[in-house]
C-alpha cells in the first residue's frame, strides 16, 4: 500500500531560531510553561496556506477560563497548514511533563513535536474523536526522534531539553489528504479519503517539572494505555480511544470503524529507534465483534514494509497472538534494497482490517488490542 501511512516528517518549516539564549537559574520556575488564551493567543501562529489562528469564546468549544485558541485549516491537497509556538531555549531544562486540551470537528489524527535548535525534531502521534475535548498528557522521553530524510539531523540522538527551541501540531489527516490531488488515485476510496475545512480548538497548556505517572512499566511493553489520549493515528475513518481496566493491565485500545466494500480501517504507532533490537516476537491480546482478516506491518525508515496475516473471530472474546518475526513477508509496495526485515530500522507498527477488501461482508466493527509487547 505505497503512501499508505506518510511520515511525521513532513513537518517542514517548523519554526526560526531564538536570537539569544539567556542563562536560567538552577531551580526553574514551575509551571515552566503555561498559557490558558485568557488575553490572547499568546505566541501561538499558523504556518502554511490560509489557515488563520484566532480567539474562541463560545461556552461550548472553551475548556479553561472564558476562551480557548482556535485554528481554522483545510484538509486537502496543497500546502500543509502547522500552529506552531516558539519557546526560549534552556526555558525547558526540567521539563517532565506536556499537558493540554485539544477538541477538532472531525475525527483526527494529531502529531505534537518539539524542535531543538540546531537538532532533532521529537513527536509523537495521537487520535481525537469529532467534537469531543481530549486531555492530552505527554513525557518528553515518550517523543521520538523523527527519521526519514526530510527531518533534521540530530547528533546524539536524544532530545536535549536545554536545546528546544519550539513546539507544533498538526492534523495528519492533511498528508493522507494529498492523495487526492489525483482524483483516479485508488486509495482515495480505498482510505475513504475526506476533504474539507476544519476547526481546531487548543486550551489549557501546561508545561511542568513534575512527572506523569510512568507510561511504560516495562521495558518490552509497546503501550499500557495509561495515558487520557490513544497514542495512535487512525486510517479509514477509524475512531481510537484509550479504555481505563479494573488493574492496569487491564487497560485497551479501542477502535470503533466501519467494515465496507472496497475500504480499509487501519491504526499505527510510531516506535522508539531501536525498540525491537534483540528481541524474537510480537504479541498482544486482541478481541473482535465481527471477523476480520488484519494484517500486522512493521514499516522500515528505509522504505521496507513487512506483514504478517491471521484471523480473528468475531466473538469480542480476547484471545492472545504471538507472531515471529521471521515470518513477517515484504509487502507489495515494499521498498527494502536487502529485502530483510531489518529489526533496527522498525520506526512504526500499523494493523489493518482488510476484510472489505476480501469481501468479508460489512458493518459497524470493534476491536479491543491490549498488552502489546515483544519477547
Amino acid at each position: 500500500m505505497k503512501h499508505f501511512l506518510p511520515q511525521i516528517g513532513a513537518l517542514v518549516g517548523l519554526l526560526t531560531t531564538i536570537s539569544s539564549v539567556q542563562a536560567q537559574p538552577p531551580q526553574l520556575p514551575e509551571p515552566l510553561y503555561e498559557q490558558s488564551f485568557e488575553q490572547d493567543a499568546g505566541t501561538w501562529l499558523s504556518t502554511g496556506g490560509d489557515a488563520k489562528v484566532s480567539m474562541e469564546r463560545a461556552p461550548e468549544n472553551v475548556k479553561v477560563g472564558e476562551s480557548a485558541l482556535r485554528f481554522d485549516y483545510k484538509v486537502a491537497p496543497g500546502p500543509i497548514s502547522i500552529l506552531i509556538s516558539p519557546l526560549a531555549p534552556r526555558s525547558l531544562d526540567t521539563l517532565q511533563a506536556i499537558s493540554f486540551w485539544v477538541k477538532v470537528n472531525h475525527n483526527a489524527s494529531l502529531a505534537f513535536a518539539l524542535q531543538e535548535q540546531g537538532g532533532g525534531r521529537f513527536g509523537t502521534v495521537f487520535s481525537v474523536a469529532k467534537d469531543q475535548w481530549q486531555h492530552v498528557e505527554i513525557a518528553p522521553q515518550e517523543l521520538v526522534l523523527q527519521l526519514d530524510k526530510d527531518s533534521p539531523k540530530d547528533d546524539d540522538g536524544k532530545l536535549d531539553l536545554d536545546k528546544v527551541e519550539g513546539m507544533a501540531l498538526l492534523d495528519f489527516n492533511q498528508m493522507i489528504a494529498q492523495l487526492a490531488a489525483d482524483p483516479n488515485n485508488p486509495l482515495i476510496q480505498l482510505l475513504g479519503i475526506e476533504t474539507g475545512p476544519r476547526t481546531l480548538y487548543l486550551d489549557g497548556v501546561v508545561f511542568s517539572s513534575k512527572p506523569l505517572s510512568p507510561a511504560l512499566p516495562s521495558s518490552t511493553l509497546l503501550d499500557d494505555f495509561t495515558r487520557p489520549q490513544a497514542e495512535w493515528l487512525s486510517v479509514g475513518g477509524a475512531t481510537l480511544k484509550n479504555i481505563k481496566g479494573d488493574a492496569p493491565e487491564t487497560n485497551a485500545l479501542q477502535v470503533d470503524y466501519t467494515q465496507a466494500a472496497g475500504r480499509v480501517a487501519a491504526f499505527a504507532k510510531l516506535l522508539p529507534p531501536g525498540v525491537l533490537v534483540d528481541k524474537s516476537k510480537l504479541s498482544f491480546k486482541l478481541a473482535s465483534k465481527r471477523h476480520a482478516t488484519l494484517i500486522v506491518q512493521l514499516e522500515e525508515k528505509s522504505g521496507g514494509k513487512y506483514n504478517a496475516n491471521f484471523e480473528v473471530a468475531g466473538d469480542a472474546l480476547a484471545t492472545e497472538k504471538n507472531l515471529d518475526f521471521t515470518d513477517f513477508e515484504p509487502a507489495d509496495d515494499s521498498k527494502d534494497d536487502n529485502n530483510r526485515l531489518d529489526l533496527g530500522q522498525v520506526k512504526q507498527i500499523l494493523f489493518i482490517d482488510a476484510s472489505g477488501l476480501l469481501g468479508m461482508g460489512e458493518g459497524e466493527n470493534t476491536i479491543w488490542l491490549n498488552q502489546i509487547r515483544t519477547k
